[in-house]
């Protein structure tokens, strides 16, 4: 069977196998991880001390909490990727199995989240690094070469990687205003 929430292709079996977990918590513990979830996705912080109480409460294991922190997590971010109507996010999480309760206490988190969850997905897509500065180092006047440094910005978090190209001093300003207007084409996206 094939589901809009996933991009029209079938269920995944761990996906399957933690709808009966998501369904042992009463609607109103799943909504308000749920919204624990939706605050990560959508600002990047996760309340750890709320999701342990609310687990506690739940009386889910360890190992419990974090499959359903990352099953709500893949529902709404599958579901904000492709654009699902919160009455199909609804309908399709009770047809695998999940009560219509929570699959509503869902839909609506997918309603007052989805917007800001693609702008974050969509912030996130086809970055492997950014560029952080470009400084040209001059030369004397005997080498015809200019030393132009460029430092990247990893997404990851990691540090910075700096690569140094030699071009020709014509080609520097050239070189400069193709990066300008790349970037500025770059920013209208």
């Amino acid at each position: 069977m094939r589901f809009r929430f996933l991009g029209d292709s079938d269920c995944p079996d761990w996906l399957l196998a933690e709808i009966n977990t998501l369904s042992r918590m009463t609607s109103i513990k799943l909504k308000n991880l749920g919204q624990l979830v939706a605050k990560f996705l959508t600002e990047g912080e996760l309340d750890e001390s709320k999701v342990n109480k609310i687990a506690q409460d739940a009386k889910l294991e360890p190992n419990d909490s974090k499959a359903v922190i990352a099953t709500l997590e893949f529902i709404l971010t599958s579901s904000a990727r492709y654009g699902v109507s919160t009455a199909d996010l609804s309908s399709e999480l009770q047809q695998l199995g999940l009560p219509r309760e929570h699959s509503a206490a869902i839909a609506r988190l997918h309603t007052d989240n989805s917007s800001q969850i693609a702008a974050v997905l969509k912030g996130q897509s086809l970055r492997i690094s950014g560029l952080s500065s470009i400084e040209v180092a001059p030369s004397d006047n005997a080498c015809p070469f200019s030393k132009v440094s460029l430092k990247l910005k990893k997404v990851d978090g990691k540090e910075d990687d700096t690569t140094t190209i030699h071009i020709m001093k014509d080609d520097v300003s050239a070189l400069l205003a193709e990066l300008k207007r790349a970037r500025a084409l770059m920013e209208d996206l």
